[in-house]
């Protein structure tokens, strides 16, 4: 079985960083986030298996500016800065993707949410600086726009709302508690109708449970797992089916 490599974290704040873009104007994240924006960001190599996903960000990503003036922005930046400005404009530019501040900085470094994988994307927002969707190989419209709009609903909230159990995949796979403590639990949407098998295990690749789960009509799955006998600190949940793998990170407070 072939799968491709979907990674969503669990890591739930943004890194800062200051960066000119390819019109030389300098943009700090923090900043404009603390300013109320919603920053969401993709990076490119640029690839043709690029374009349609970040096209389709991209228009998720306009609906809400044309809604939000001001308030919601796509930047769209190189993947390890080295192709330039003019390249990725155009490149930007012949697939549709107009409606973005274009960036080439190294700076603006995608291993800060987890690691490489194209196109990528996370939707930034708040005052705390939180990552509300985190995607690498296939962001989607639908994802950013859900990410979006619980970003809009945490800035009328004054950021208090609860990140654990935002839409962060497209099997919207979740855990909560997190951090836990005694049990876990884990939902998931099997939109495929497939086989799915959920491991638990360390940072080192040990793993610690593994619970095997078969086709079924139940498009919402729902279980739970005991984690009262871990020790505390970070672990690894992975979801792997005939499509692909997710990954969480989980905190145990035992």
């Amino acid at each position: 079985m072939s799968l491709l490599s979907i990674e969503s974290y669990s890591q739930t704040f943004a890194t800062d960083f200051t960066a000119s873009n390819c019109n030389g104007s300098s943009h700090n994240l923090f900043s404009e986030l603390d300013a109320g924006k919603i920053i969401v960001i993709g990076w490119t190599m640029p690839c043709a298996t690029c374009a349609a996903p970040l096209l389709e960000v991209h228009n998720a990503v306009l609906n809400y500016a044309i809604s939000n003036p001001g308030v919601v922005e796509y930047w769209v930046t190189d993947d390890f800065a080295n192709t330039s400005c003019s390249s990725v404009e155009g490149w930007c530019a012949s697939n549709g993707i107009t409606n973005a501040t274009y960036f080439s900085s190294t700076t603006i470094n995608m291993n800060d949410y987890g690691g490489a994988g194209m196109p990528k994307v996370v939707v930034l927002g708040c005052s705390n600086h939180k990552i509300y969707y985190n995607k690498n190989n296939t962001p989607t419209g639908q994802g950013v726009s859900d990410a979006i709009s619980y970003a809009l609903n945490d800035l009328a909230s004054s950021c208090q709302l609860d990140i654990s159990t935002i839409k962060a995949t497209n099997n919207e796979f979740k855990v909560f508690p997190n951090p836990s403590k005694s049990v876990l639990n884990i939902e998931f949407k099997n939109k495929s109708n497939e086989d799915f098998l959920i491991e638990l295990f360390t940072l080192q690749g040990e793993v610690l449970q593994q619970i095997p789960l078969d086709k079924t009509s139940v498009e919402v799955q729902q279980l739970q797992i005991s984690t009262s006998a871990l020790s505390g600190g970070v672990y690894l949940l992975r979801l792997t089916g005939q499509t692909g793998t997710e990954t969480l990170k989980i905190q145990i407070d035992n």
